[in-house]
């Protein structure tokens, strides 16, 4: 974090800044905007490699805007370029920090005002030429650099009109000249041009990838175009929260598509979607009272994959374990009463089938909806709601993926989402379980350590755990039953359930004679209480009443790039399974269900 005390700071270059104490790192030129006299100041950061320490700060002539780091010659030295805006053009002012303040080696006048800027050597030639040009606006203007006896100058402009309004330019580098990639309108593909600043661009190949909507960014690596997209196809969601890249190789003279993805994006409350998904679930609702819910197969829509939900009557219940039960652990006491509102349970953990889909959207989900149409409403909801890049590695770390295993190694955040994913696409809302309510429909009224009595002999017949696992998961409803016809819902994986772990929150429950559909909400991201046991879980670690809590060191080798740690983890032990409640919550409620707060850490 940068010891910044300035308001308003509208750039940073990363530049070497000579001077006292420089040693050759990247530091900061950072220009801000005040309300106040002075109205705009230059703050100089020292980089030591380790932190910023403030060299300078001091009033500036004008603002700055759109600042970069660019050479003006192949293989020359790199300087500091950036907008000044004017009243009726604004200016390119090129300079040098190597004294250890700004000097000006180069100002370029008359630039269209409100203008962006890129470099790049479209002539073939040894000094670079500025294309300017304004997103919406389809003209562009073009500035060749000259040199002579180590002096720059900038030549005379040119303006040419381009058949469609720009969104973005950006600069293709290659080894003798510069092409261009230019980002055009939402619902265009991107165009790799040739332009040699004489003539105006000419298409030489359409980038036409996995999707043209929304294009609005594009850079360029060594032999790779990435364009970007926020996936947004109704205009009635006010703010896009799903990122899409799609990266262009170059392979014999053209850029062919090679992968595509979500990218995670830093602010990860796509809360936008939540009134829409509340409306329909409110206009589809038919069950209206308790005796209405009944056991029901539904199909997620556009994937042609069933899940079944089974109705758990609303109760009371003694919530923990008694003192004398054994293997009773801290943490699952004092025994307290518990009143639970009526909800649907899943009979099954979700799978891997079921949660693939919606981790890989590009592929996985894209190809199921070809075979499975479906209604292009329930996708533009659905295709808004925030996911995870797609993993490099098998998420199963080697256990299998095949039909019919639970789905694993994912965190309470991604399960939250899994649930939000799904209620878009389905109409109905689901969620994650309290605790209170995964311990009350897997007791199914009975109050024993488990739900076939006290007898850990007879748990071979239920679950899957450490004597008959052989060390990993298996195969969902292969053991019997609860009396509810929940299937393992003691072993095989541990489930995820909404609360933080507490080792004293029952205490606090305890003072109140019947706690009524208890919730402790996280407010920090470890520890999330597990419930269940699984397959690696000895008997006493396998009981209605077991808890057990997530930690930090589940993510130590995250399976994923970029390091979006809020997503995946390696613990291979742990899945979830879905509830849905007979009421609907607001819209402001099912917010908090599904975006926590406190998924990043």
């Amino acid at each position: 974090m940068l010891p910044n005390s300035a308001i308003g700071p509208n750039l940073a270059i990363a530049i070497d800044i000579g001077g006292a104490g420089n040693n050759a790192l990247d530091d900061l030129y950072v220009p801000s905007n005040f309300n106040s006299d002075p109205g705009f100041r230059v703050t100089l950061y020292r980089n030591s490699g380790k932190a910023f320490t403030q060299i300078s700060n001091t009033p500036a002539t004008a603002d700055s805007a759109r600042g970069n780091r660019v050479s003006l010659k192949r293989g020359g030295k790199e300087y500091a370029t950036f907008v000044i805006p004017g009243e009726k053009a604004d200016s390119l002012l090129i300079g040098t920090l190597d004294s250890g303040k700004l000097e000006n080696i180069l100002t370029v006048p008359n630039v269209p005002k409100g203008s962006d800027y890129i470099p790049g050597y479209f002539r073939g030639e040894a000094v670079r030429e500025f294309v300017f040009y304004t997103s919406g606006e389809p003209t562009i203007t073009v500035c060749p650099i000259s040199e002579a006896g180590g002096k720059f100058t900038a030549g005379a402009m040119k303006t040419f009109t381009l058949p469609k309004p720009i969104t973005q330019l950006v600069s293709v580098e290659g080894e003798k000249k510069s092409r261009m990639v230019g980002v055009f309108e939402e619902t265009e593909s991107a165009q790799l041009m040739d332009f040699d600043g004489a003539n105006a661009p000419v298409v030489v190949q359409p980038l036409a990838g996995y999707t043209n909507r929304f294009l609005h960014a594009a850079l360029t690596l060594s032999d790779t175009i990435i364009l970007f997209s926020c996936q947004l196809a109704s205009t009635n969601i006010p703010t896009p929260k799903t990122a899409i890249y799609q990266a262009y190789q170059l392979k014999n003279g053209n850029y062919v598509l090679s992968t595509k993805g979500n990218l995670p994006l830093l602010d990860d409350r796509d809360d936008s979607t939540v009134p829409l998904i509340h409306k329909r679930i409110v206009a589809s609702l038919t069950e209206k009272s308790e005796s209405d819910m009944k056991v029901y197969t539904n199909t997620i829509p556009g994937t042609g994959l069933d899940y079944v939900m089974t109705p758990i009557p609303g109760g009371e219940f003694a919530m923990g374990s008694p003192d004398k039960e054994k293997d009773r652990q801290a943490g699952e006491g004092p025994q307290h009463r518990v009143k639970i509102s009526p909800f649907w349970m899943a009979k099954y953990e979700v799978t891997w089938q079921q949660f693939l889909v919606f981790v890989y959207k590009d592929t996985t989900e894209m190809t199921l909806r070809e075979s499975n149409p479906t209604p292009d409403e329930i996708n533009q909801i659905s295709d808004v709601v925030t996911r995870p890049s797609k993993p490099y590695g098998d998420m199963s770390f080697g256990l299998g993926q095949s039909r019919g295993l639970p789905a694993i190694a994912m965190t309470q955040h991604a399960a939250n989402k899994f649930c939000h994913w799904l209620s878009a696409k389905t109409g109905h809302f689901y969620r994650l379980p309290t605790e209170a309510e995964w311990e009350y429909a897997c007791r199914a009224g009975t109050s024993t350590a488990y739900f076939f009595g006290d007898n850990a002999a007879d748990l071979e017949k239920y679950a899957w755990y450490f004597d008959n696992s052989d060390s990993k998961y298996q195969k969902i409803g292969k053991k019997l039953p609860n009396p509810w016809g929940l299937h393992d819902m003691l072993g095989n994986v541990a489930e995820w359930v909404l609360d933080q772990y507490d080792e004293s929150y029952y205490q606090a429950c305890a003072k109140e004679s019947v706690s009524v559909d208890p919730w402790n909400k996280a407010t920090k991201p470890y520890p999330h209480a597990i419930r269940g046991g699984a397959y690696d879980d000895d008997p006493g670690l396998v009981r209605c009443s077991s808890r057990f809590k997530s930690g930090p060191e589940w993510k130590m080798t995250y399976p994923n790039l970029p390091k979006t740690v809020w997503w995946l983890s390696d613990c291979t032990k742990v899945g979830f399974r879905i509830v849905r409640p007979l009421k609907v919550p607001s819209p402001e409620e099912m917010a908090k269900y599904w975006i926590s707060g406190v998924e990043k850490d």
